[in-house]
């Protein structure tokens, strides 16, 4: 088999002899880069300088892995013994390279490298001198070379293919509780904790030092049980959908071929198995070669309706599992029931297996989610490093202080670097993930999942909501209304009431059969569509030998028939050709892409067979004959459309006397569907769930722009627009069309909508009530002949109709290039792609978890999106207080601290406990228990932690407490009772007065910036709804007031404060007089975030000293541009 030319979602280009991008076939960007790296005497310096430093440099390439590149050599990636693979996210991997012996085949030699990335096996190709994936080894195969080999693989073929795809396993690595104890702490953060924890011992703050050990020991096992259990319950998932063994073909010498059972790890691609007649999990992706299958699909795309698969038709095309999905079977899946012929079995031939099958994809994305590039993440690590700046400027100030008093190198060291330990809290990390862990506990309580936790904070800067229509914006369901007949080019009046049309005509028929219903444990079922229509018609279906796993052994497996009133009716023998029983031989099922299905079907008391197609009306029509559809088609379909149908065409025509069942199962579809006889249109409504208008307003009511992406006719969208709010009544909508010419293709608007006055309007796309509708064909036409006119078209679209999946998902990330913040809202099955692609997926599924998307709601309406966006603001609302409550409490006690050095003092060790652990942890911790409000306000959180709005006012907070601290020295000074400690101490003095002022003064301030950086509207709820943290503050304060006020002797000497005593009045009321401190720092700190925190004057002011031309956002700045679109032929009215 030779080498494949072509690439399977990968396009693989060589940059150089080290370096390799591999590239997305489909969104045609790099995936990842690869570079190839060798050891050289580099790597011997590095061991021996790690081995010098005690491992330190190790632990710090271990968190950078570009740095840890460094020790190796760059070389040619055929001679690479280490590679650095880095995505399209920038995260680094170091991957070393392996070696395995294959049997030889054609261009392999028997001695293969390759590397593992993600659960995907690269190999090297030394002839075309890149790596490829091992699907690219072997060749594509075509639909006819599916087909044709019915004889399974032959021993020789099945162990070459086993070498190379390696066993059918989809493995979540349960790690070892040491393994995972190791990784936890060779980190940075836990050398971290090592070193200060080792600075205090030296300091000798033992009890301070064994509480910060106790409590990372704690941590650390609270991570590795919730690490572990995060990893069972994912392995248990994929664990629970395994099945047992398999029958598998084997070709062998004899005539006939071996049916085989083997275990499912060992099956590979190119194996032929026999699917079982019911109850199956399927093992791997498969194609369907023979007979019929009803699956659940509802793990994969959130549908729980049983889906028809059939057999794979014939066809020179290259087979693609995402085309051909309506005859390929996925794994993970329930396979309900077979279908086969008389002795035959049901045939499916293995074409993905392991983490290439469609559930691998599914936990890789679990494993390996996309990283969220939101910007508050980097922008809390430029603060941690100003943070580290300023421990540096107070460091060299202890260095200059400490070398001025002749102190020893011991207190000189253990003084400086202590300075660290304070400024930079390692506690920072945890802080910052309450609030989403909180939210993402509120959502699971509602019935909102989540598998990717950092995407609850992204939620909180959504800036348009993309929606599907059927089975989201509207009920799955759809209400027959009537059906409207065509005989001789006219279309006849509407009939609401089957039984008055004659059951033999083909109109009645075609509903009867043209469907893909099944039945299942005796219940009708398949998609809502379908039911709808043959509800309508009355009859009934049988399948001759359900009970008996279906199985069939003449020309009709599926059987219809009228009711049996209709069939009293016909009495006289010579009239009897009414066909009574309808057989159905062969469908051909729904496809998004030609938005339409087709049947062969049969009567008893016919010689032909007659084919039946139903589909979009714009389909429809050019399949049919152009004599027979009715003159006023395209106003007929305009007018109902309009009105918000659904509408469905119906065609058929009577295939030859001599068209056998065998020619029925080996036709291609297109022979199938043409040159149609047209019949009538199916008329449905497809009403608006109850909470699709108000959750609309809500959104618009909030400044989130709404638009619909759907697969639905483009009138009927618009109609379903204005019903839901989307549109309002007084708006504009103009349908953008292109010409038929492929060569000289013109664009044209045509004014429709519920506003539409006789006058001629004059268009302006500035304005809030213009909206253009645009179809699929239109949408693809415009960005093939003018890409550049597409972010215009985006702007000012609201509806985009007949939109197939990957245009869909080609839609969301055109917007997010925008700078569109997106989310997307659908039901799973058709919006993968779009779903996927959003900053904020949610599909409406009644599974936990499904590859359709990172968020999936049990709320099967669209009130999820609120309910997301409304917990996503408040997280994200969280982070940044806790963030900046963390930062303060860092720099707090650096001022505390850096006085005291200079006044010859310190904290004393339960002090720093009951700082660091009393107040900061458990109001760190409860400040994330705010939950959201009930509405949505216009105005989004800000999304930049460094931007001047924010920096300002956290620098008038950081002065704030730098000045409280100093004017709190400043009246201890003033005090003639006061005695400084003297300057010739050797040791510092924890016990004093100054020690007593800023220790309590500090302790307010902790408490004090909680509270503010706690304000709950309108991202929050109101604080007063936060018993626990309102309980801790209270709590806290009294305490503290107590401490200052009137301590006990023994508390005093606990906390190395001094005690006071009932005859020293002057120094009580000097204690008294503190509390002015606290009082009026509260009052400037709620003024500062009322008055010019987040205040709109302070943003205009910031921007006009910064002389803001322009917005920064991409949509902002089209929005203002005047839109004359150039492209543009014609405008009608």
């Amino acid at each position: 088999m030779p080498f494949l030319n072509r690439h399977h979602g990968y396009e693989l280009i060589e940059e150089a002899n080290c370096v390799q991008e591999v590239y997305s076939k489909n969104r045609n960007e790099v995936e990842f880069t690869i570079i190839g790296y060798r050891r050289s005497l580099k790597t011997q310096f590095y061991n021996i300088f790690c081995f010098m430093l005690l491992g330190i440099p190790h632990l710090i390439f271990e968190s950078f892995p570009k740095l840890k590149a460094l020790r190796f050599s760059k070389c040619a990636l055929e001679t690479a013994e280490i590679l650095l693979v880095i995505d399209n996210h920038g995260q680094p991997t170091l991957i070393e390279m392996e070696t395995q012996s294959i049997c030889l085949l054609l261009d392999l030699p028997t001695n293969v490298r390759y590397f593992n990335y993600r659960h995907t096996k690269f190999i090297w190709q030394p002839i075309q001198r890149r790596f490829v994936t091992v699907d690219e080894l072997l060749s594509s195969s075509t639909l006819d070379e599916l087909l044709e080999n019915t004889y399974g693989l032959n021993e020789s073929e099945y162990k070459i293919r086993y070498d190379i795809y390696g066993p059918n396993k989809i493995e979540v690595e349960i790690k070892s509780y040491w393994t995972l104890l190791v990784e936890e702490v060779l980190n940075l953060f836990y050398a971290f904790q090592a070193f200060s924890v080792i600075l205090w011992l030296v300091d000798e703050y033992m009890l301070y030092a064994i509480c910060i050990i106790l409590l990372t020991i704690f941590s650390s096992i609270t991570s590795l049980i919730q690490t572990r259990k995060q990893s069972e319950a994912l392995h248990d998932l994929v664990e629970s959908s395994k099945c047992h063994n398999v029958s598998v073909l084997r070709k062998s010498p004899k005539s006939k071929p071996d049916i085989i059972k083997i275990e499912p790890v060992d099956l590979v691609p190119g194996d032929l198995i026999v699917l079982p007649p019911a109850n199956f999990i399927l093992p791997c992706d498969v194609v369907l070669l023979t007979g019929q299958c009803i699956v659940n699909e509802s793990v994969l795309t959130g549908e729980s309706v049983p889906v028809t698969k059939t057999a794979l038709h014939s066809g020179s095309e290259l087979y693609d599992p995402e085309t051909h999905k309506r005859h390929t079977l996925f794994a993970g899946t329930h396979m309900i029931q077979t279908r086969f012929y008389g002795g035959e079995n049901v045939f499916a031939r293995v074409v993905r297996t392991g983490f290439s099958t469609t559930k691998g994809s599914l936990v890789k994305s679990i494993l390996f989610p996309t990283p969220v590039g939101l910007k508050f993440y980097k922008d809390s690590l430029k603060f941690v490093f100003f943070l580290f700046t300023i421990a540096v400027t107070g460091m060299a100030y202890c260095l200059y202080l400490y070398i001025s008093r002749n102190a020893d190198l011991k207190d000189i060291i253990v003084r400086t670097l202590d300075i660290v330990t304070i400024v930079v809290p390692p506690a920072l990390p945890a802080a910052m993930t309450v609030g989403i862990l909180y939210s993402q506990e509120r959502l699971k309580k509602i019935g909102i999942f989540c598998i990717s936790p950092p995407r609850i904070n992204v939620c909180g800067r959504v800036k348009i909501a993309c929606f599907d229509k059927t089975g989201t914006l509207t009920d799955d369901g759809l209400d027959m209304s009537y059906v409207i007949p065509s005989k001789d080019q006219q279309f006849l009046d509407p009939v609401t009431d089957v039984s008055t049309l004659d059951t033999n005509s083909e109109f009645v028929q075609a509903m009867a059969t043209c469907h893909s219903l099944t039945t299942v444990d005796g219940v009708l079922c398949g998609d809502p569509l379908d039911m709808s229509v043959f509800d309508f018609t009355q009859w009934e279906m049988e399948e001759p030998g359900a009970n008996e796993n279906a199985r069939y052994d003449m020309l009709a497996p599926t059987v219809v028939k009228p009711p049996k009133h209709s069939i009293e009716k016909i009495t006289e023998p010579e009239n009897f050709e009414v066909p009574f029983e309808i057989g159905i031989i062969r469908q051909f099922p729904f496809s998004s892409t030609l938005q339409c299905m087709s049947v062969i079907a049969k009567s008893l008391q016919k010689h032909h067979m007659v084919a039946y197609t139903k589909g979009a009306p714009e389909k429809i029509r050019g399949m049919c004959k152009p004599e027979t559809l009715p003159h006023d088609y395209d106003v007929k379909l305009a007018e109902f459309t309009a009105r918000g149908y659904r509408v469905i065409a119906v065609a058929y025509k009577n295939l030859s006397g001599k068209f056998s069942w065998k020619d029925a199962q080996k036709v291609k579809r297109d022979v199938i569907e043409q040159d149609l006889n047209f019949l009538g249109l199916l008329i449905m409504q497809n009403p608006l769930k109850v909470e699709t208008a108000p959750v609309i307003s809500t959104l618009r009511s909030a400044n989130i722009r709404t638009v619909m992406i759907t697969g639905d006719n483009i009138l009927t969208a618009i109609s379903v627009a204005y019903d839901c709010g989307m549109l309002r009544s007084h708006d504009d909508v103009f349908v953008l069309t292109a010409s038929d010419d492929d060569v000289n293709t013109r664009f044209m608007l045509e004014r429709t909508g519920l506003n539409r006055s006789t006058e001629n309007v004059v268009i302006n796309f500035d304005s809030r009530h213009h909206h253009i509708a645009v179809d699929g064909r239109t949408w693809s036409k415009l960005k093939y002949c003018y890409p550049e006119a597409v972010p215009d078209l985006l702007v000012k679209s609201t509806i985009f109709a007949r939109f197939q999946p990957d245009q869909k998902a080609e839609v969301v990330t055109h917007l997010q290039e925008l700078d569109y913040i997106v989310s997307m809202v659908g039901d799973g099955a058709n919006d993968c792609g779009a779903l996927k692609a959003a900053h904020v997926g949610v599909s409406l599924s009644p599974a936990e978890a499904s590859v359709a998307a990172p968020f999936t709601s049990k709320i099967q309406n669209i009130s999820c999106i609120v309910n997301l966006l409304l917990e996503g603001r408040c997280a994200l609302v969280t982070s940044f207080a806790i963030f900046k409550y963390m930062a303060l409490y860092s720099l707090i006690q650096f001022f505390t601290i850096l006085i005291l050095y200079r006044q010859h003092s310190l904290l004393g060790d339960y002090q720093f406990l009951f700082i660091d652990l009393i107040i900061t942890t458990s109001l760190a911790v409860t400040i994330g228990r705010q939950g959201p409000p009930e509405k949505l306000c216009p105005q989004r959180p800000p999304s930049s932690l460094v931007a001047a709005k924010n920096v300002i006012p956290l620098l008038l907070q950081i002065t704030a407490c730098a000045l409280f601290q100093l004017g709190a020295m400043y009246m201890l000074f003033q005090q003639s009772w006061f005695q400084p400690i003297p300057d010739d101490v050797t040791e510092p003095q924890i016990v004093s007065w100054e020690n007593l002022v800023l220790f309590t003064v500090s302790c307010y301030q902790y408490i004090i910036l909680a509270s503010v950086y706690s304000k709950g509207m309108p991202y929050r709820e109101r604080l007063r709804t936060n018993y626990l943290f309102v309980l801790s503050a209270v709590s806290l304060t009294v305490f503290v007031t107590w401490l200052l006020i009137y301590p006990c002797k023994k508390m005093a000497e606990l906390m190395e404060l001094i005690a006071t005593t009932p005859d020293e009045e002057e120094k009580f009321m000097f204690r008294v007089h503190m509390l002015i401190f606290p009082t009026l720092h509260l009052l400037i700190a709620v003024s500062i975030e009322a008055f010019i925190s987040d205040q709109q004057w302070l943003k205009r002011c910031i921007q006009c000293l910064k002389r803001k031309s322009k917005p920064k956002n991409k949509y902002k700045r089209l929005l203002q541009q005047r839109n004359t679109f150039p492209w543009l032929n014609t405008i009608s009215t």
